[in-house]
């Protein structure tokens, strides 16, 4: 593990083993899925979130994946271009704009719910249960942290 000159302290550490893991697995993931869907990760999670809502906002889809607005707004424009999702006005706010799946936005979904489950358990085949049920866990205690401090300095 590589520690910074200035006395890095475990947390840091810690930080940056996250955030190098969880790259290393999103990119596996993003290589697997535009193999087999021509989707990466953040597209196929963002057809599933549009899936499991009717007609969302933008907003609303943002929200559920804990992505900032214009991340989530180039994943769209990426996923409208493909012919994946359509954008249509709100017929009661006509300012706004709601997601609908097209056909073959659906049939992606179709295909990558089971695969994606797939995908997942494959990467973490070597990691036993006891671990992988203390890792979620530990998760959930530092995601409520986290939202518990941003909370606190807004």
């Amino acid at each position: 593990m590589v520690t910074t000159s200035i006395g890095a302290t475990h947390e840091l550490d810690l930080v940056a083993g996250l955030y190098r893991t969880t790259n290393a697995f999103v990119r596996e993931l993003d290589r697997r899925l535009v193999q087999e869907h021509g989707v990466t990760f953040i597209q196929a999670v963002t057809l599933l979130a549009i899936d499991s809502f009717d007609r969302p906002q933008p907003r609303l889809v943002a929200d559920f994946l804990s992505q900032q607005s214009q991340t989530v707004t180039g994943v769209l424009d990426r996923l409208e271009r493909a012919g994946h999702v359509l954008r249509l006005r709100d017929l009661e706010d006509r300012r706004a704009v709601r997601l609908q799946l097209t056909a073959s936005g659906t049939e992606i979904v179709r295909a990558i719910e089971g695969r994606l489950l797939v995908h997942v358990s494959s990467l973490l085949a070597s990691v036993d249960r006891p671990t992988r049920d203390r890792l979620q866990r530990d998760l959930e205690t530092l995601e409520a942290s986290v939202r518990t401090t941003s909370a606190g300095a807004s």
